[in-house]
């Protein structure tokens, strides 16, 4: 099912891809008509997967970064720093929900917190009191408080540095076990990254052979699929955005365009979206692909996150969604099977 994540044959995920799309296990599907180029001995070019000693490098740099050790400090709190602390936040004398915490670790500059309350404790040592009187954003999601005037009493226990940990056989042996030493550490990091680049690949070469079936094919879509695949992934982005606070409109200006304009580029994705779904479909027909049950055991394995069961997952994402996913992946991969893949320096890459 990693191949097809990449080509939203369903949806913006592969998780969505068990979501909504029709058609029939059996081939028939009624979403237009294709005419079929041919799907075998297609050519690809792709860039060799590769990771320098000093990818690796700027990787281990990133991780130490980003787990710094807290070292206590006995000095005034400085943005950076992290401070331990107890608050209570009250409103016109009285504690409001969720406005109550002890034993909290907080970084000063992170945001976290609202305007005024971080700052507030810049310069604030081991034991002291501080009262900030402040005030909650206009737009705060909690209504009752949102532009409200506030009062936090808050009791610093502890002020700390962050120290980043040098890469020692000593940081290795203790965070990774198991690896015991920084040389077999970065070969193990290597070889992550190598995996990691190497689907990436993989994905890209799928997507290329794909797009070059479904450009040489004659195929001619219907328009109620395009709109309902449309519509699925207007949804999706409507639901994203959303959990960023945000409408469609602001989704799309981040991404350069206007809302006209991007809902144009998801109706072109919307048909792209569907003319793979024939061309896959028109390949399992012609190569008379089948589901087994060890298929769907497999892709329940696959998202056992999601779902429970095999049960689960077809009760949730429905028989046809799931039997065609997997007739998907299975057509993509009859074509890479038999294409003629070559990376970026000539020499041919072996599947």
């Amino acid at each position: 099912m990693r191949k097809i994540a990449l080509f939203c044959l369903c949806g913006l995920t592969a998780a969505s891809i068990l979501t909504g799309c029709s058609g029939s296990a059996d081939g028939n599907v009624n979403l237009g008509t294709v005419t079929l180029s041919e799907y075998k001995g297609v050519t690809v070019n792709i860039e060799a997967p590769e990771v320098t000693d000093e990818e690796v490098d700027t990787k281990v740099e990133t991780i130490l970064a980003q787990n710094p050790n807290e070292v206590e400090v006995d000095r005034a709190a400085k943005e950076g720093d992290i401070v331990n602390i107890d608050f209570k936040g009250t409103k016109d004398g009285e504690a409001f929900e969720g406005g109550s915490a002890e034993d909290q670790d907080l970084e000063l500059g992170s945001g976290k917190m609202i305007e005024g309350f971080e700052s507030g404790l810049i310069g604030a040592k081991k034991g002291e009191t501080k009262t900030l009187n402040l005030t909650f954003p206009e737009d705060y999601q909690a209504e009752d408080l949102a532009g409200q005037d506030v009062v936090f009493e808050v009791k610093i226990h502890e002020v700390a540095e962050k120290h980043v940990p040098e890469l020692t056989d000593e940081f290795v042996a203790e965070n990774f076990p198991e690896l015991g030493t920084v040389d077999a550490y970065k070969a193990d990091l290597k070889q992550q990254m190598l995996d990691a680049k190497t689907m990436q690949s993989e994905q890209q070469r799928d997507a290329e052979l794909l797009a070059a079936v479904v450009e040489n094919s004659g195929i001619a879509c219907a328009t109620d699929e395009v709109n309902e695949v449309y519509d699925q992934q207007i949804q999706y982005y409507t639901s994203m955005a959303g959990m960023y606070g945000m409408g469609l409109a602001d989704y799309a200006a981040m991404m350069g365009m206007d809302e006209d304009g991007f809902r144009t580029e998801v109706r072109k994705m919307s048909e792209q979206t569907v003319k793979q779904q024939m061309a896959l479909m028109e390949i399992a027909k012609k190569e008379k692909l089948t589901v087994e049950d060890a298929d769907r055991e497999a892709l329940a394995e696959e998202y056992k996150d999601a779902y429970e069961s095999v049960d689960d997952m077809i009760e949730k994402a429905g028989a046809e969604n799931v039997d065609n996913a997997i007739l998907y992946d299975k057509a993509i991969q009859v074509v890479v099977d038999n294409a003629d893949v070559t990376n970026v320096d000539g020499l041919a890459v072996a599947e």
